[in-house]
């Protein structure tokens, strides 16, 4: 049954336990991002946290942002950091020297997501001023910027094969666009019923996963950008969070009800991860840990 052992649920995903909590951000954890063998964390305190993924020790703090770190992303093939704030700039770092190769400044409002296309060189981001904004990742000079991408403040931006990238809006709803004609987008129906938080992207870029407010994930095919499956009721409260585990074959959720909560592919539920006492508002998935963010200060490490 739906939570239960008995239907070939992964062992790793029940007996998931809690095997470090990482303390260090004076508020809210807002983001993640492993590169080689760092995590990085992004907090509420305007702050970058480094942490050494051998040992889980603390390492050092890439500091700058004025503003609530709330996403970050990196490329381990071109040593580079991306971070996105609150205070309406994208940060480029050097994950050689760990200094600020370049502030991207742009937006008119805080930077909610950030996507790298390695192949295009591209940095793209996405913000509450409904834009979303096209970096060259060699020069960190703008190229292109769609000025209404969405009706309202864009929460998550992914990158599909063949240059493609989704957007997902506080409007609701989905959007695909090509990197090469910023021009073409198609958006996904129907829609969510509230913002739409995360994405996760799976079966190398076949299918992909959103979560949205409305307390729900959502299933889509690439290929056709149909919905497949739909977990109506997934969480108690607003889903912040997505990560896939392709070893494992497992997704994970992290909401404002406090759980992560563990589902297969099918989105059949595999269990819940209990520990933080406030929202988990990003996940990341690593050599069969998992790691939380959350808005109780911590990272916990599970595996």
């Amino acid at each position: 049954g739906i939570g239960g052992a008995a239907d070939g649920a992964s062992p790793s995903a029940i007996d998931a336990s809690c095997a470090h909590i990482l303390t260090g951000h004076s508020g809210y954890v807002l983001s993640l991002c492993i590169v080689g063998d760092v995590l990085f964390t992004g907090g509420q305190d305007g702050s970058v946290l480094i942490w050494d993924l051998n040992n889980l020790q603390y390492i050092g703090t890439l500091p700058g942002h004025k503003g609530f770190v709330r996403c970050l992303k990196a490329s381990y093939a071109r040593k580079m950091l991306c971070s996105g704030s609150q205070d309406k700039t994208v940060k480029v770092w050097s994950l050689e020297s760990f200094s600020c190769s370049k502030t991207l400044r742009g937006h008119s409002r805080e930077v909610h997501a950030i996507v790298l296309c390695e192949a295009a060189a591209l940095i793209i981001s996405g913000g509450d001023d409904k834009t979303i904004r096209v970096w060259c990742m060699n020069k960190l000079l703008p190229l292109v910027v769609l000025d209404t991408a969405h009706n309202s403040g864009i929460f998550c931006l992914d990158a599909l094969p063949g240059d493609n990238v989704v957007s997902g809006s506080r409007d609701r709803s989905i959007k695909v666009w090509t990197t090469s004609s910023w021009g073409s987008v198609r958006t996904l129906h129907p829609p969510h019923y509230d913002s739409v938080t995360a994405f996760a992207v799976i079966d190398e870029g076949q299918r992909f996963f959103s979560a949205s407010r409305d307390k729900s994930i959502k299933s889509w095919e690439t290929a056709d950008l149909q919905a497949s499956s739909h977990m109506l009721h997934a969480h108690d409260d607003w889903i912040f969070s997505l990560v896939a585990a392709p070893a494992e074959r497992l997704l994970f959720s992290g909401s404002k009800d406090t759980t992560v909560k563990v589902w297969d592919y099918n989105l059949r539920h595999k269990g819940d991860l209990q520990g933080h006492t406030g929202a988990v508002s990003s996940l990341c998935a690593f050599n069969g840990f998992l790691f939380s963010a959350s808005h109780d200060k911590t990272v916990r490490v599970w595996r």
